[in-house]
């Protein structure tokens, strides 16, 4: 390139946003992050409102632009992490006709039966790629059609966050890419089009639904006036398509290629390796998506809570640790992981499932809770915390066995999310896991991925490939030490008996 040009990422996450403006190599120069809250209006209702989690995005995007120190004119793209499904209705201007329902809330999980009976589980597999559990929209869109008729039926758009993001900071139409889209199991993953079939199903007319783009970093308008002014940008920024956050974070963990493997582990956790073959799982556990933009797919399983289990453990029972913290400038995080490092291996028989909010993936339980067991009167504060750690290990190993099953061979995984900030916890991974871990220079991989594609659509990078391969850089690896995979094996196998032994009987 003749002069520098700058892009910026928003992760618009499910507990929080980040903006990080980098350049083209990849290196962070500016970034800001900003907490936001989740509404529970009931059990198992999880929502979130506009006024909580669309402001934010605005003023970290600013924030992390004045931190950069970047001469605003050389700002060649912009690009979201999102959600998906974040569901939420619009009505003919645009505005919001309810809070928007999250890719957490379970309130569709009676449906789900229901529409594997009246489509066939194995079809809509094999159409969608898609299980059908507690994450997939098509459960949730039925709930709202049936108890809220009014507002389902009065509205002109039924979309997830990714497209009412984009059409909000400059979008001309309403455009979703295909990783988003594929999220919610309604798309067709071998055609690449919304599946006409599944959505009769539902009752979604597909005129109601986004346009899907195949191209990566599709240019769909430019941000101007206001919102420009309050996000720090010079008027007539490109605006590109992003994608779906855990596809951001593959393709920022530089996931291009079939066998690359990339474990996200941050509110949601998920082990996605790349396919060139549109496979399918034989036990309908693993979700096969478009690897959006690199014409191959991913496979993967996923946990519904993963590091959020941790934070929940954080907001719970880490007061003394967040106040202290605040105190002496540390992480209240790390001080919880040099806690746990206090406990041995298997948490002095403290076992923790990390099912807050349901089962997915290798378990497909909606109905399953967190638990801890094999407390006693010797049990102490490290044991537990460590137990946390090791149970949200565990889900993933569950997640890695189910792939293997399933034909998949996993070598060298790349690990992106909060849990790659702690050499304890990334070590505790490659060891109960039994494979390398390697960690990124750059942590914010969802950020990272969305500015990429960004990159893509304005021309910075020839390719998805040349993106990876010129701004992903490896800073560290954790090799797995036999004999302690071996204890955490056992520990692992008392993890899967309690699970087995709450399974139809308390959940």
């Amino acid at each position: 390139m003749s002069e520098e040009k700058y892009l910026v990422g928003i992760d618009a996450g499910t507990t929080g946003c980040k903006t990080v403006v980098f350049d083209a190599d990849g290196n962070p120069l500016g970034e800001d992050y900003r907490e936001y809250p989740t509404l529970f209006p009931k059990p198992g209702w999880i929502e979130q409102s506009y006024d909580d989690i669309i402001p934010p995005l605005v003023e970290s995007c600013r924030v992390a632009i004045n931190q950069s120190g970047v001469d605003r004119t050389k700002i060649a793209g912009l690009a979201f992490s999102s959600q998906a499904p974040l569901l939420t209705m619009l009505d003919e201007d645009g505005f919001l006709m309810r809070d928007f329902v999250s890719w957490q809330d379970l309130r569709g999980a009676p449906y789900i039966p229901q529409l594997r009976e009246a489509y066939g589980a194995e079809e809509f597999y094999q159409e969608t790629g898609d299980p059908l559990g507690t994450n997939s929209a098509a459960p949730k869109w039925a709930w709202l059609r049936d108890n809220e008729p009014e507002t389902f039926e009065r509205a002109r758009w039924l979309l997830s966050e990714q497209e009412y993001l984009l059409k909000l900071w400059g979008a001309e139409e309403y455009w979703t890419d295909l990783s988003s889209a594929s999220r919610e199991g309604m798309l067709d993953v071998d055609t690449l089009e919304w599946s006409k079939g599944v959505h009769d199903l539902v009752g979604l007319p597909i005129e109601k639904r986004a346009k899907i783009s195949t191209e990566p970093g599709q240019i769909v308008g430019s941000i101007t006036g206001d919102i420009a002014l309050r996000a720090g940008l010079p008027d007539g920024v490109p605006l590109a398509i992003g994608g779906h956050d855990q596809n951001c974070s593959t393709f920022g963990g530089g996931a291009v290629k079939g066998g690359d493997t990339v474990m996200v582990m941050g509110t949601f956790g998920s082990c996605y390796v790349v396919m060139d073959e549109s496979r399918r799982d034989p036990q309908r556990k693993l979700v096969v998506k478009p690897n959006h933009g690199m014409g191959n797919w991913t496979i993967e399983a996923f946990s519904n809570t993963s590091a959020s289990a941790f934070r929940w453990y954080r907001d719970t029972f880490g007061d003394l640790e967040t106040s202290a913290g605040r105190v002496v400038g540390i992480d209240p995080y790390d001080l919880m992981t040099r806690q746990a490092s206090r406990s041995p291996i298997g948490a002095n028989g403290v076992t923790f499932l990390p099912y807050l909010a349901g089962a997915s993936g290798a378990r497909q339980n909606a109905n399953a809770r967190g638990n801890l067991f094999g407390l006693s009167l010797s049990t102490n504060k490290s044991d537990v915390v460590r137990a946390v750690l090791e149970g949200i290990c565990f889900e993933m190993k569950d997640v890695i066995n189910a792939q293997k099953a399933a034909g998949i061979d996993i070598g060298t995984i790349r690990l992106v999310g909060g849990a790659a900030k702690s050499p304890f916890w990334s070590q505790m991974l490659a060891d109960s896991l039994g494979h390398p871990i390697e960690i990124l220079a750059n942590n914010q991989a969802g950020c990272l991925g969305a500015a990429m594609y960004a990159g893509v659509g304005v021309g910075v990078y020839d390719s998805c490939e040349e993106a990876a391969e010129r701004a992903v850089k490896v800073s560290d690896r954790y090799e797995p030490d036999p004999e302690t995979s071996a204890q955490y094996e056992a520990s692992f196998e008392r993890f899967v008996d309690s699970y087995d032994a709450l399974e139809g009987r308390v959940f």
